[in-house]
C-alpha cells in the first residue's frame, strides 16, 4: 500500500461572466487593456457635452473638465494598508470613555435606556466591517490620444450632458474594477501555489547550478521562474546575458530569448524582460553602446528586487530607467 499523499489543489474560480462582458452591457468600451489580464491601474473618462441652455451647471466638478474631458484614475497595484481589528476597537473604546468621562464631568447623566456595553459591540461590528478602499482621483488629460498613451486599462464610459451622471459612472467603475483586479490576483495566485506543490512533488524544482549547467539551450525543459529557487541577479549576469550576446546568428538569438520569455512568463512587469531583451540587440550590433549596457544594468537590478520583492528598491530603479531613457533617447 502506498504511503504517497498527493498534495491538495487549490480550486481557482472561474467567473461566469468577464469583466469586459459586464461592461460591454452598461456601454462602457474598454478601450485598451486585456480584460482577462487586468494591469492594476485603470483610467475612465467621459465626454461631457455643452448644455443646451449654454449655462455651467456650477458643480464642483466643472474645473476639473478639460477639452470636454472628465477623467478618472486608480491605481490599485499597491496593497492597501489598513489598520487592523484590534487598533481600531480600541480606537472605538477610547472614544466611547472619553465621552462618557466629559459628560461625567459636565453632570450629565446617561439616558436610562443606553447600554455601553452593548453600544461598544455595535460600534466594533460596524468598525470591523469589510471595506474595499478606492483610491480613486480626478486627473486631467488633453485629449483621448493622451489617455491611449497612459500604461492602463483604459475605458470610456460615454457622452453626458453636464457632470452629474457622468460623475456617479466614473467613480463607481473603480470599485467594480478593483474587485476584479483583486479576484483575478487571486485565483492566479492559487494557481502559482498549485504548480509549486506539483513541481515540489514532481522534485522538478531548479537553482543555479542545475540551469547553468554546460548546455546548448539556454534554459533546460521545463525551467520557469515558479520553480526557481537559486539567485536570480547571478543567473541574469553569469548565464542568461552572456549566453544570449554569444549567440551566433540572429536565428539563433530568437530561439534562445523565446526561451528567456518562457522562463520569465509569470514575472508581473513583462516590460523589464523586454527592455533586457531590447538592450542586449543593440549590444549585439553596437558592442560599445554605454546607454545599452546601462539600460541592461539597471533592468537586471530592478527584475532582481522585484524577484525578491524589494519594492522600494525596484521602484527607485524603475524611477533610474526612465530617467535615463528620456535623457538618452
Amino acid at each position: 500500500m502506498s504511503l504517497h499523499t498527493p498534495h491538495p489543489t487549490f480550486h481557482t474560480p472561474h467567473p461566469s461572466l468577464s469583466f469586459f462582458y459586464i461592461i460591454h452591457m452598461l456601454g462602457i468600451e474598454q478601450r485598451k487593456g486585456n480584460d482577462k489580464r487586468l494591469c492594476g491601474r485603470m483610467i475612465a473618462y467621459a465626454k461631457i457635452l455643452p448644455s443646451p441652455d449654454a449655462e455651467r451647471s456650477s458643480t464642483p466638478f466643472d474645473d476639473m473638465v478639460k477639452n470636454g474631458i472628465l477623467a478618472l484614475e486608480g491605481d490599485f497595484r499597491q496593497q492597501p494598508v489598513l489598520p487592523n481589528k484590534r487598533s481600531l476597537n480600541r480606537a472605538m473604546d477610547e472614544r466611547i470613555d472619553n465621552l462618557i468621562e466629559t459628560m461625567r464631568e459636565e453632570g450629565v447623566d446617561l439616558p436610562e435606556d443606553i447600554d455601553v456595553d452593548s453600544l461598544r459591540e455595535r460600534l466594533h461590528e460596524l468598525s470591523n466591517m469589510e471595506v474595499i478602499p478606492i483610491p480613486a482621483r480626478i486627473c486631467n488629460f488633453s485629449s483621448e490620444a493622451d489617455i491611449l498613451k497612459e500604461d492602463a486599462d483604459v475605458y470610456f464610459v460615454g457622452e453626458f450632458i453636464g457632470m452629474n451622471q457622468a460623475h456617479f459612472c466614473l467613480t463607481t467603475l473603480p470599485i467594480y474594477y478593483q474587485a476584479r483586479y483583486r479576484e483575478q490576483a487571486k485565483v492566479e495566485e492559487m494557481a502559482l501555489l498549485n504548480e509549486m506543490l506539483s513541481q515540489f512533488e514532481t522534485g522538478s524544482i531548479m537553482d543555479n547550478d542545475d540551469i547553468q549547467k554546460e548546455t546548448e539551450e539556454l534554459f533546460p525543459e521545463g525551467a520557469s521562474l515558479n520553480t526557481f529557487v537559486g539567485d536570480l541577479n547571478n543567473l541574469l549576469n553569469s548565464r542568461v546575458v552572456p549566453f544570449l550576446l554569444a549567440c551566433e546568428t540572429d536565428a539563433d538569438y530568437e530561439t534562445q530569448v523565446q526561451l528567456f520569455y518562457k522562463f520569465m512568463k509569470s514575472y508581473p512587469e513583462q516590460r523589464d524582460v523586454k527592455l533586457i531583451d531590447g538592450a542586449i540587440r543593440e549590444l549585439r550590433k553596437q558592442g560599445g553602446d554605454q546607454g545599452a549596457r546601462k539600460l541592461l544594468e539597471l533592468g537586471c537590478k530592478k527584475i532582481n528586487a522585484l524577484y525578491n520583492e524589494d519594492i522600494k528598491g525596484a521602484e527607485e530603479l524603475n524611477q533610474q530607467i526612465t530617467d535615463f531613457s528620456s535623457s538618452t533617447f
